[in-house]
Protein backbone atom coordinates (compact mmCIF):
# COMPACT_ATOMS: atom_id res chain seq x y z
CA UNK A 1 0.00 0.00 0.00
CA UNK A 2 1.18 3.44 -0.34
CA UNK A 3 0.58 6.67 0.60
CA UNK A 4 -0.64 9.95 -1.19
CA UNK A 5 -1.23 13.69 -0.41
CA UNK A 6 -3.57 15.87 -2.88
CA UNK A 7 -2.15 18.89 -2.98
CA UNK A 8 -4.13 22.05 -3.77
CA UNK A 9 -2.35 25.26 -5.14
CA UNK A 10 -3.59 28.60 -5.67
CA UNK A 11 -0.74 29.98 -8.17
CA UNK A 12 -0.48 33.21 -9.34
CA UNK A 13 -2.16 34.37 -12.71
CA UNK A 14 -0.03 33.60 -15.55
CA UNK A 15 2.00 31.11 -13.61
CA UNK A 16 0.46 27.98 -14.59
CA UNK A 17 2.15 26.38 -17.35
CA UNK A 18 5.71 27.31 -15.19
CA UNK A 19 4.10 25.80 -11.91
CA UNK A 20 3.18 22.72 -13.94
CA UNK A 21 6.39 21.70 -15.75
CA UNK A 22 8.16 22.19 -12.42
CA UNK A 23 5.97 20.01 -11.02
CA UNK A 24 5.79 17.08 -13.30
CA UNK A 25 9.58 16.60 -12.78
CA UNK A 26 9.92 16.04 -9.18
CA UNK A 27 10.22 12.89 -7.93
CA UNK A 28 6.96 11.68 -6.37
CA UNK A 29 4.48 13.29 -8.71
CA UNK A 30 2.18 11.27 -9.81
CA UNK A 31 -0.21 13.43 -11.51
CA UNK A 32 -0.82 17.54 -12.10
CA UNK A 33 -4.03 19.01 -13.01
CA UNK A 34 -5.51 22.72 -13.70
CA UNK A 35 -8.54 23.86 -11.70
CA UNK A 36 -11.44 26.19 -12.39
CA UNK A 37 -11.24 28.64 -9.82
CA UNK A 38 -9.12 28.60 -6.48
CA UNK A 39 -7.38 26.35 -5.30
CA UNK A 40 -6.28 26.41 -9.48
CA UNK A 41 -3.67 23.41 -9.77
CA UNK A 42 -4.19 19.91 -7.91
CA UNK A 43 -0.71 17.53 -7.63
CA UNK A 44 -0.77 14.09 -6.41
CA UNK A 45 2.39 12.74 -4.16
CA UNK A 46 2.35 9.13 -3.88
CA UNK A 47 5.03 7.26 -1.74
CA UNK A 48 5.35 3.90 -0.46
CA UNK A 49 5.01 5.39 2.95
CA UNK A 50 3.95 8.11 4.79
CA UNK A 51 7.91 9.21 6.02
CA UNK A 52 9.02 8.99 2.42
CA UNK A 53 5.49 10.82 1.64
CA UNK A 54 7.00 13.98 4.11
CA UNK A 55 10.46 13.64 2.90
CA UNK A 56 8.36 14.52 -0.69
CA UNK A 57 5.96 16.88 -0.03
CA UNK A 58 9.01 19.45 0.79
CA UNK A 59 10.51 19.40 -2.50
CA UNK A 60 7.15 19.99 -4.33
CA UNK A 61 6.55 22.78 -1.71
CA UNK A 62 9.38 24.65 -2.21
CA UNK A 63 9.56 23.92 -6.46
CA UNK A 64 6.85 26.72 -6.55
CA UNK A 65 6.42 28.51 -2.77
CA UNK A 66 7.51 31.80 -4.97
CA UNK A 67 4.20 31.46 -7.49
CA UNK A 68 2.27 30.00 -4.80
CA UNK A 69 -0.02 32.03 -2.99
CA UNK A 70 -2.44 29.55 -0.71
CA UNK A 71 -1.89 25.48 -0.30
CA UNK A 72 -4.00 22.67 1.00
CA UNK A 73 -2.78 19.30 1.56
CA UNK A 74 -5.29 16.76 2.10
CA UNK A 75 -3.09 13.10 3.08
CA UNK A 76 -4.94 10.01 2.19
CA UNK A 77 -5.43 7.79 5.03
CA UNK A 78 -3.12 4.87 3.06
CA UNK A 79 -5.02 1.55 4.19
CA UNK A 80 -6.27 0.94 0.73
CA UNK A 81 -4.29 -0.65 -1.75
CA UNK A 82 -5.61 1.26 -4.86
CA UNK A 83 -7.02 4.01 -6.27
CA UNK A 84 -10.89 3.45 -8.18
CA UNK A 85 -12.13 5.66 -10.82
CA UNK A 86 -15.78 5.45 -11.76
CA UNK A 87 -16.15 6.44 -15.39
CA UNK A 88 -20.02 7.51 -16.29
CA UNK A 89 -18.60 9.51 -19.35
CA UNK A 90 -16.89 6.70 -21.37
CA UNK A 91 -19.18 4.11 -20.47
CA UNK A 92 -22.75 5.49 -19.75
CA UNK A 93 -23.14 4.09 -16.56
CA UNK A 94 -21.01 4.08 -13.63
CA UNK A 95 -18.33 1.66 -13.99
CA UNK A 96 -15.40 1.38 -11.74
CA UNK A 97 -11.94 0.68 -12.88
CA UNK A 98 -9.46 0.30 -10.96
CA UNK A 99 -5.50 1.40 -10.93
CA UNK A 100 -2.98 -0.58 -9.36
Amino acid sequence: MSSRVYMLLDIKESKYEYALQVLEKIGGVILTDTLEGHPNVMVVVEAPDRQRLVELIMPVLGSVDHVTEDVHLLVSQGDRPSVRFLDPVATGSREESTVY
